[in-house]
């Protein structure tokens, strides 16, 4: 009996403690996700751009790299000596990682490096997450129809909805990065509006927060056919008219008709990427032609401020976007509380030194004109009725361009891998805080000017801490709507509490995995398969599919498809081409785009 009583005993207690193992072990692996996420994932992941590393993707940590011979692993579990990432976290002051001088840098511990060595001794598991029920095509336009019903008549035409849905369904996006997702499409409906208020996009029921109606008129976007010239650009239409699943044409055309658009619905992430670059940026946000009509729109006259002194001038040599002498200049208007607009140049330009040349541009009113630089173009920053920004590129004429010459002005962080500044996106992905403050200005106590000319430039170029002043108030401005724009989705859970600064820049972010090259599970699931082995059969058994190149995606490893050539256009798309082929749609193809 004693025996028996120590066995259960002996029992229970090796239960008890493969119990607390286990509870430990699942800690353990939550607080080493919980690090990567708050001081790696900013530069190392989505679209793992920098060094070629997602941290929030186990299989990307484990997977093997380099040439052969000297093959290494960000992680190999179980393996502190070989794995090439805590050589990086080295605790103490050799760490390279995070990069000296950034947020991360600052707030990581020797405490939480060792905790991620612990993590590679023990396995380097990721915590379990729940799995996400697929979502059909069935589903999505149920709930659209359902709110479409629910919606005032006179509303529904002014209806349409943006998805998420295929993010949703891949296993592979993690949940930070589908808050990203949110979070860029709410500040991309918030950066392109002139609604007063921030609008703030409540999900459908039944959709796993992967569908989002969005009131055209509320947006002011119901003007000049707006939603159809949007749709001429949209590479992913199709149209369920002649499907063979009786419910989904049914549904189609329920949403169609009652919404009264031949498209009713469109990819979120196509347009948070597409949506923020000209033409469409130009077109939904209402940017004129000329900077004189952008005055008129603002209420200001740049003309006017300057001779009477009412602005704020910093100039300095060099800058994070040029080479060349770059000059800020802000005014304050009724229409707006700040517009700012530099004044930027070509090398070598005569006219083009600040010190020398401070009191431009040349006009026929200026009693300056000696002392007056000659640019060649500028940016333009000014403050949207919600607290978002506008931007606007414009040439030395005045005239609005849709990127800024390279040999003017240049992208650092080539957000859409070139190092043009494309107006809209380049300029929200820089501006992720608002204004920028890091300048300091050269030309007020430069002296290369006297009498009434010095007079002028003591006027209208404020002491740095006058600059600054005003630049922390604008950038204050600005912040306060961004946390109200994307707070909701990514001050959430665990990052309750973080400061909305620890995030990446969501529209950034978003492309950056926008643009990764197709696997064939992303491919199917852009098409609405949810396996992929079904795609792969299919397209091993259909000649066309593989006349389109697709052989690649059947190969073992399979290939990769670039997003350009999923998005070719020759009156249909690639992807609209498969889709017909597999009778999984009809291709919309609508006008030519007017706005180019």
């Amino acid at each position: 009996m004693i025996r028996l009583s120590s066995f259960f005993i002996l029992m229970f207690l090796s239960a008890e403690y493969l119990y607390a193992h286990n509870e430990q072990s699942k800690d353990l692996n939550q607080q080493a996700y919980q690090i990567l996420q708050t001081r790696c994932y900013r530069c190392h992941g989505g679209s793992a751009k920098q060094a070629g590393l997602d941290v929030l993707s186990r299989a990307n940590l484990l997977e093997e790299r380099g040439e052969t011979g000297s093959r290494f692993a960000w992680v190999v579990p179980g393996s502190v000596e070989t794995s090439t990432l805590l050589d990086t976290l080295e605790p103490g002051p050799d760490s390279y990682m995070p990069k000296q001088g950034s947020p991360e840098s600052k707030a990581m511990t020797d405490e939480e490096k060792q905790l991620l060595v612990n993590w590679v001794k023990a396995g380097a598991e990721f915590p379990v997450v729940e799995n996400r029920s697929f979502i059909s095509e069935v589903q999505i336009l149920k709930a659209m129809r359902n709110h479409l019903l629910s919606a005032k008549a006179d509303d529904r035409t002014n209806i349409r909805f943006y998805t998420l849905t295929h993010l949703y369904n891949n296993p592979s996006v993690s949940e930070l990065d589908l808050r990203l997702y949110r979070a860029a499409f709410a500040k991309t409906l918030n950066s392109l509006t002139k609604r007063r208020e921030v609008f703030i996009p409540e999900p459908l029921p039944e959709t796993g927060e992967s569908v989002y109606p969005v009131n055209l008129e509320e947006l002011y976007w119901n003007r000049d056919d707006i939603w159809a010239e949007i749709l001429s650009h949209y590479p992913y239409a199709l149209k369920y008219d002649y499907v063979k699943d009786e419910e989904l044409q049914q549904l189609w055309k329920d949403v169609s008709q009652f919404s009264g658009a031949d498209v009713p619905y469109l990819r979120a992430d196509w347009f948070i990427v597409t949506a923020t670059q000209p033409p469409l940026y130009h077109l939904l946000l209402d940017i004129p032609q000329t900077l004189s009509e952008l005055e008129h729109q603002l209420q200001l006259d740049i003309t006017q401020n300057f001779l009477h002194g009412d602005l704020a001038r910093s100039g300095y040599a060099k800058s994070g976007v040029s080479q060349q002498n770059r000059l800020l200049e802000r005014h304050s208007t009724p229409a707006t509380p700040y517009f700012w607009i530099s004044y930027d140049f070509l090398p070598r330009r005569a006219r083009g030194d600040l010190t020398r040349f401070p009191l431009g541009p040349v006009f026929p009113e200026n009693p300056f004109n000696n002392q007056a630089f000659d640019h060649d173009g500028g940016e333009i920053i000014w403050s949207l009725p919600n607290g978002m920004q506008g931007y606007m590129l414009v040439d030395g004429k005045g005239n609005r361009i849709n990127e800024g010459p390279v040999d003017v002005v240049f992208d650092r962080s080539a957000v859409l891998g070139t190092p043009s500044i494309i107006n809209g996106i380049s300029c929200i992905y820089c501006h992720r805080d608002g204004m920028i403050s890091e300048f300091r200005d050269e030309i007020r106590h430069a002296d290369a000017v006297g009498g009434k000319p010095r007079e002028h430039v003591l006027k209208i170029y404020p002491t740095h801490e006058k600059m600054q002043s005003l630049t922390k108030g604008d950038r204050e401005i600005f912040m306060r709507a961004l946390e109200k724009v994307t707070g909701p989705y990514l001050l959430v859970g665990p990052d309750e509490n973080k400061n909305i600064k620890d995030f990446p820049e969501p529209i950034g972010k978003v492309a950056e995995m926008y643009f990764r090259d197709l696997t064939p599970q992303q491919m199917a699931l852009e098409l609405g398969i949810q396996e992929t082995e079904i795609l792969q059969a299919k397209i091993e058994a259909n000649r066309e599919l593989l006349r389109y190149g697709l052989g690649t995606m059947i190969q073992d490893p399979p290939g990769t498809l670039k997003r350009d050539k999923w998005e070719t256009r020759e009156g249909t798309s690639l992807m609209q081409d498969i889709a017909s082929e597999l009778r999984m749609g009809v291709p919309y193809v609508s006008r030519q785009p007017i706005y180019e």
